[in-house]
């Protein structure tokens, strides 16, 4: 933080705010108090908003103390007001529930008190890196869109196995977003059950950075990053195609690779996905009623990849089998798209994959599967390392790519 980065603090408790002001002038950072209110959430007016506006503070302490639920709702709107503003809570140990509701309403970092020097020295540090101007920007990293023109078609679990395998095969960082933000399902197909999901990054997107996004991701034991659609469809809120594009742009700045599980539908934030997309898979089976609604989709595809559809569109036919009434050539005429990977029909590994919450690609589950097998050789084709699992693969890359045989 270059110069004096003014605060503001909302407290009862005078030994509190004593306590902070001498951590403040002990610290290295130079943050200088230049609003202190002290009269209690239920008496905040106009006044006191005023002398918050006047103050014009980067950071805001906030002692929730005496009344919690008063104080997120008052976070809740200054955020809303002014996303700018990074808020600190303060108070004793909170439950789990308490420091969900105040992240979800802006909060940035939270104090337990008593507060020490040390203590707040630590989230001034993490201030720091939030409020400073970023270096050495890294290259942003690979978006794929997986999109089904028909439901059943299989691209959720398409999108779910490969993110792990891309994972094992290159060590690098993979998120697994669900756009399906009314019916998503990855959540299931990852056997997780996350605190946060996909419309929380929306409500919070304005103060965003990757020390919060790490807290509305879910971890999975594949090592993927996991975001979820929100788990009841009634609390789903429109997210608009200018909200997903910079979310997807900030994302990509983060991950070496995302994959975005799209709706059977082009809602805007699918859309958003199609546009940052470096490929989109279309999944199908073969079947007449999912090649006539890709025929259909085809135009607004080919208008989102602005004229590149044949390059960015990828064609992925599932549960293959060379006994299938329409052929790959039939699909390929009616479709006038090149077939661009095939995964064989493997229905029962598939299913209690599913059924356990474990992918295809972990715990066996894989072994001897032709699905598995076929995956594996797409994750190889889209990264360019010929071996599969873990440092084997990474190393084989380097081999490649330096010299040497990679045996």
């Amino acid at each position: 933080m270059a110069g004096n980065i003014p605060a503001a603090v909302i407290s009862t408790d005078a030994t509190f705010r004593e306590a902070l002001g001498k951590a403040l002038a002990a610290g290295r950072r130079p943050v200088v108090v230049a609003a202190e209110i002290t009269v209690p959430f239920g008496e905040f007016a106009e006044d006191q908003l005023k002398r918050l506006r006047q103050a014009k503070p980067a950071v805001l302490f906030m002692d929730l103390e005496q009344d919690p639920g008063l104080g997120v709702r008052l976070a809740q709107f200054l955020t809303d007001s002014h996303p700018e503003l990074r808020i600190v809570a303060a108070g004793p140990a909170p439950s789990p529930e308490l420091l969900m509701n105040a992240m979800r309403a802006g909060v940035s970092e939270y104090l337990t008190k008593p507060i020490t020097p040390e203590s707040v020295a630590d989230v001034l540090e993490r201030l720091d890196r939030r409020l400073g101007t970023a270096s050495g920007a890294r290259e942003p990293g690979k978006l794929f869109a997986f999109f089904s023109a028909k439901g059943g078609s299989g691209s959720t679990t398409v999108a779910t196995n490969l993110a792990v395998h891309l994972h094992q095969l290159t060590e690098k960082k993979v998120l697994l977003a669900d756009m399906d933000l009314e019916l998503g399902e990855i959540a299931l197909f990852m056997g997780v059950q996350p605190r946060f999901n996909f419309v929380d990054l929306v409500r919070n997107f304005h103060r965003m950075d990757e020390e919060l996004l790490a807290s509305y991701i879910e971890r999975h034991e594949s090592g993927v990053h996991l975001l979820s659609a929100p788990f009841q469809p009634e609390k789903v809120e429109q997210v608009s195609t200018e909200q997903a594009r910079k979310i997807f742009q900030f994302l990509k700045q983060q991950y070496d690779y995302v994959l975005v599980d799209t709706p059977k539908s082009f809602s805007p934030a699918a859309m958003a996905a199609f546009e940052q997309a470096d490929a989109i898979y279309v999944v199908t089976v073969v079947d007449l009623p999912s090649l006539r609604n890709i025929k259909r989709s085809l135009p607004l595809l080919e208008r989102i990849t602005n004229g590149q559809l044949k390059e960015r569109v990828k064609l992925v036919v599932n549960r293959y089998h060379p006994d299938n009434a329409i052929s790959i050539n039939e699909v390929q005429r009616t479709l006038g798209l090149d077939v661009h990977w095939r995964l064989s029909n493997d229905y029962e590994t598939v299913i209690n994959a599913m059924n356990t919450g474990e992918p295809v690609m972990l715990n066996g589950h894989g072994k001897g599967s032709p699905f598995a097998a076929d995956l594996r050789n797409l994750g190889a084709e889209i990264t360019g390392l010929k071996e599969t699992g873990g440092r084997g693969g990474r190393l084989r890359g380097l081999k490649r790519l330096f010299g040497g045989s990679g045996d």
